[in-house]
């Protein structure tokens, strides 16, 4: 419990000046044009907020002692009753903010949102006891009609957030904004806000006064959709070479993560599945049915970038001259569409894997980036990762919010197999009901595919195994065809790499690492799809042959 007197105050006063400065922020990404602070004709707002010819009436309290806000406590208070007055004959919004929750009031204004009229609202939305004699409580303070007090609560906004993810929320949206260190540049709007009480400060003044100070905000490409369509590209170039005969299986994954990507407002996801499932295949349909309908979509893989430290760093290795986030908002923005960010190989940072390295902050940053850019365009965060890890490491699941939606993709079903089978030319009847059920894995049916078994004779495997031995050694035999008279250097080539990734901790090895080994070599092997190369690093190809070739190497 709060204990009265000055501590309560100068806790107040601290929550009241964060949430001050997380609306400036607000501003400074675009989503409002003005605040006055103080306003002398207006009661009980802390500050006023104008997006454009409205206005947004802000009133912020820490906390109740009792750790929640009541309709009784908010009457008592006298701001029911302000807001009612501020409220009525304009188009005004209303937003309460505090840390202790205000849950009735909360209720009546999100079923006064969702009714679609005067009788639904009583009808349907009023048949809760509860909420029906909260709202006979708000009739009462506010002296109005059922048709008014509708109107008044779909004007009113509950936000309840903690102090400490209000500052949190603070730093990361002016770190997105500013090249400088962001608690400085805390510090400095701090003393603006202090230096502007009574005043109508805009966001254009807001950053010439920053400019003034030398703080300068980070610089966006003109041509943005096309930087993001450069990070996508080899992305897409990559993982279309993995497919399964190059051709893309639709999965109905894809369609469930569309349907929520298609909408307005920003979401935030995550795709599981186990090692081999498809779940970059899944991302490239994604992408596929994105792009004709004019939304951005920035997709990198996380295991090529794990040397970079910051999110500007993290852009100039995609080749960018910002943050990919910064990007990505200024691309949506253009297309007036939501962008997506997609960062593949999740797990590339995850304990459970043993791969963990530094880029977990940078992870953890570029998240909270695209979230806060959200006040200037709608980001879409999609994150790719095995379900294993997903699942058991903690520290992975928090870097999403609560409220991130999972979307599994599975294996295939054993008529798909069959399909997929008899388009490649094979007889279905000869494989066995064991056989059919480790194909249903696409990575052992993309295998299976590419390691040139007779498509007229019974196939001769049982295991995962067995599926990788007959890929090595055919896939060995193709290149030192393809690269003959020249020595073969498979084996070095392999070791080369199992031994770099083990010692880096990383499923990618720089290309510096293979310079001993001929270029022409090396380009076999990616046309086979047994490594793949992004112009920087070089990766196997199938997600599970790494440690299938460090077995055999070791």
């Amino acid at each position: 419990m709060m204990l009265p007197g000055g501590a309560a105050n100068k806790l107040g006063n601290r929550y009241e000046k964060w949430w001050t400065v997380s609306e400036f922020v607000r501003m400074l990404h675009g989503a409002t044009d003005a605040i006055r602070i103080e306003d002398p004709e207006v009661e009980k707002a802390e500050f006023v907020v104008t997006v454009g010819a409205r206005q947004e009436l802000h009133q912020v309290k820490r906390s109740h002692p009792s750790g929640k806000w009541s309709l009784a406590s908010l009457c008592a208070d006298g701001l029911l009753q302000a807001i009612g007055e501020q409220l009525r004959g304009n188009d005004d919004r209303f937003v309460f903010a505090s840390t202790s929750d205000a849950r009735e009031l909360a209720d009546l204004c999100a079923a006064a949102a969702a009714a679609e009229s005067t009788e639904e609202f009583k009808r349907s939305f009023l048949a809760a006891k509860k909420r029906n004699d909260g709202f006979e409580r708000l009739l009462a303070c506010w002296k109005c009609d059922v048709p008014t007090a509708l109107d008044l609560l779909q004007r009113i906004e509950v936000r309840t957030i903690g102090e400490i993810d209000l500052q949190e929320k603070a730093r990361w949206g002016v770190q997105a904004l500013f090249l400088a260190d962001p608690d400085r540049t805390l510090a400095e709007l701090l003393r603006l806000i202090e230096d502007s009480v009574h005043n109508t400060i805009t966001g254009q003044v807001l950053r010439d006064k920053f400019a003034l100070r030398g703080y300068r905000l980070r610089r966006v490409p003109e041509r943005a959709g096309v930087a993001v369509e450069s990070v996508t590209d080899p992305y897409l170039d990559g993982a279309r070479r993995k497919l399964i005969q190059h051709q893309l299986v639709p999965r109905a994954a894809a369609d469930t993560l569309l349907s929520r990507l298609e909408g307005a407002a920003a979401t935030d996801s995550v795709i599981t599945g186990k090692a081999g499932a498809g779940k970059t295949a899944c991302v490239v349909e994604i992408v596929n049915r994105l792009r004709p309908l004019g939304a951005p979509v920035l997709a990198f893989r996380l295991d090529r970038v794990l040397s970079a430290s910051t999110t500007v760093d993290l852009g100039h290795q995609l080749g960018l001259e910002e943050s990919p986030v910064l990007i990505l908002a200024a691309a949506a923005e253009a297309a007036g569409r939501p962008g997506v960010l997609v960062v593949d190989q999740l797990d590339a940072v995850s304990t459970m894997s043993g791969r963990s390295s530094g880029a977990f902050d940078l992870i953890e940053e570029l998240l909270h980036e695209a979230r806060d850019s959200r006040a200037r365009a709608a980001i879409h965060t999609v994150v790719v990762c095995r379900a294993f890890d997903w699942e058991n490491d903690s520290g992975l699941r928090r870097l999403m919010p609560e409220a991130a939606a999972q979307v599994g993709v599975g294996e295939f079903a054993v008529d798909e197999v069959k399909t997929i089978l008899t388009t490649a030319g094979f007889d279905a009847a000869l494989f066995g009901s064991r056989q059919l059920a480790l194909l249903r894995l696409p990575q052992n049916l993309s295998l299976l595919l590419d390691a040139n078994f007779d498509t007229a004779s019974t196939p001769t495997f049982s295991t995962a195994t067995q599926l990788f031995d007959r890929y090595w050694d055919v896939k060995r035999q193709s290149v030192a065809e393809r690269i003959s008279p020249a020595p073969d250097r498979w084996m070095d080539i392999m070791r080369t790499l199992c031994e770099r990734m083990t010692t880096t901790q990383q499923l990618s090895a720089s290309r510096e690492c293979l310079d001993d080994f001929l270029p022409a070599y090396l380009e076999q092997l990616t046309s086979e799809g047994v490594l793949t190369f992004d112009g920087r690093r070089y990766g196997f190809g199938h997600e599970s042959f790494f440690d299938y070739c460090f077995a055999r190497v070791f």
